[in-house]
């Protein structure tokens, strides 16, 4: 740590970084006065250039009058110093007494990159921020990832493990961190190409609009900030993924993108409905996407579905549990709210089954019989169904073998917390792709090449593109 700074600034490296021009009347008050001599010193393995007021250096302080005032003037170039602060976007410049330090410094991106040149992984990791109970680590495991670490905690007091241990039970080789964010260290997990953070919603969630807030949550995406410059450059992530409520955009999500511009990532964003992904139940979310590379961009939709629900054999009729206003008190009331134009905080909403392709959002207070997502039954006028937890696993798409938890509520939360897995399942592939191909240049040049010359079969191979295809191992998927 450096002490007693007299001042400090940032600037940029002229010739490559080979000059160093510094016109301030600060100099004068550490003693770099015109006509002072002073010794250059420099470390190139840390980006370091330092000049030391020295009686016997071979350099001296010049001078440049401004309004006719002689303002002091370092300016030394050399090849040592262009060593030094070799692919240094900028430096950071600070006066001491009888001291000027110049750092230079590298972004983020560029340190990444070049530390990833030389050998390609066998296979990419990720990290789980508020993973939930996997479901998320689940979809990057079928894209290819191999998820080394995760981080769950629920801030309700007494269930802080809920969800935790579900994710422990479907992701057992995965080292799982039950604790706050905040008392998290950057040293406790190891490194990740990818960093996902499904960071929880409920304080930018509409769900919380005219309820107390407590704000348990805002303050995660600032910890995942203070995370990732905690970690040396080098071992930062190549990717990190976000998903969240669209309101999350409006304060972190851009504050997030600017942190990580900052540090040289190309950042895309996007609010996208997964139905057009082909999910069962509506559901749009804001997703960023953050990489040392650019180029990334979020799978065009693969389409909405037309076919019912029942058509499309995912539920039937006949698995609902069919009630009538008379049985179902809550049921009741909201139909008689409905008529008065009654809405409150919730709105009732009426699906069937037989006509619709998908239901609304699915919460994970769902199981608490709220009026969201009611079926009516499509031609007996006083039937109605709610659905349960196996029913919403369904129309979610999730594995029978996965686990959610052992009642009727727990899977509810389980589902209603987690991410929409058409829509995160797609950009998984797309990313883990994106990542494998710029880490692996050869095969991601083949990968274009394939793409492209299955698109146009009257195009041949050469044989050059052949040999390298058949030694490639990785382009079997084609």
């Amino acid at each position: 740590m450096i002490k007693d700074i007299i001042h400090q600034f940032h600037g940029k490296t002229t010739y490559n970084g080979e000059r160093i021009y510094i016109d301030k009347q600060k100099l004068a008050e550490i003693g770099f006065v015109p006509g002072a001599r002073f010794r250059t010193t420099t470390k190139k393995e840390i980006n370091l250039v330092e000049f030391e007021i020295d009686k016997q250096g071979a350099n001296m302080v010049s001078k440049k009058l401004k309004l006719q005032n002689p303002i002091p003037v370092i300016d030394k170039a050399g090849g040592d110093i262009r060593e030094a602060l070799k692919e240094c976007t900028y430096i950071k410049v600070t006066f001491v007494q009888d001291r000027v330090i110049i750092e230079g410094i590298k972004q983020t991106a560029e340190v990444i990159r070049e530390h990833n040149k030389e050998a390609a992984p066998e296979s990419l990791t990720s990290i789980s921020f508020c993973s939930g109970t996997g479901i998320s680590t689940q979809c990057l495991v079928e894209a290819g990832f191999n998820e080394v670490a995760s981080i769950e905690w629920n801030p309700k007091e007494g269930s802080e493990h809920k969800f935790s241990d579900i994710y422990t039970r479907n992701h057992p080789n995965s080292v799982m961190f039950n604790i706050p964010m905040q008392m998290l260290n950057s040293g406790d997990f190891p490194f990740a190409h990818a960093w996902i953070a499904t960071l929880d919603c409920t304080d930018y969630s509409k769900a919380s609009n005219g309820t107390k807030k407590e704000y348990h949550t805002i303050h995660l995406f600032m910890h995942l900030m203070r995370l990732f410059w905690a970690k040396e450059q080098s071992e930062r992530p190549l990717a990190i993924l976000l998903e969240n409520v669209a309101e999350f955009e409006k304060v972190a999500g851009i504050s997030l993108e600017l942190c990580l511009k900052e540090e040289g990532f190309s950042v895309t964003r996007a609010k996208l409905d997964s139905l057009d992904y082909g999910s069962r139940t509506k559901r749009e979310r804001f997703f960023m996407v953050a990489t040392v590379f650019e180029g990334f961009t979020f799978p065009e939709p693969s389409g909405r579905n037309k076919e019912s629900i029942q058509d499309d054999g995912v539920l039937h009729i006949d698995d609902l549990d069919w009630v009538t206003p008379e049985e179902s008190g809550t049921l009741n009331y909201f139909l008689s709210r409905e008529k008065r134009g009654i809405t409150h905080n919730h709105h009732m909403t009426m699906f069937d089954i037989t006509k619709d392709s998908y239901v609304g959002t699915i919460t994970k207070s769902h199981h608490k019989i709220q009026p969201e997502n009611w079926i009516k039954h499509p031609f007996i006028s006083n039937l109605y169904a709610y659905l349960n937890g196996e029913q919403i696993r369904a129309l979610h798409g999730i594995s029978k073998d996965y686990y959610l938890g052992d009642s009727n509520k727990l899977v509810v939360e389980s589902i209603g917390q987690s991410v929409c897995i058409q829509t995160f399942k797609a950009i998984a592939d797309k990313l883990y792709q994106f990542i494998w191909n710029k880490l692996n240049p050869v095969i991601g040049k083949l990968t274009d090449i394939c793409k492209f010359k299955t698109s146009v079969p009257e195009i041949h191979y050469s044989p050059e593109e052949c040999f390298l295809f058949e030694n490639s191992g990785q382009l079997a998927m084609f």
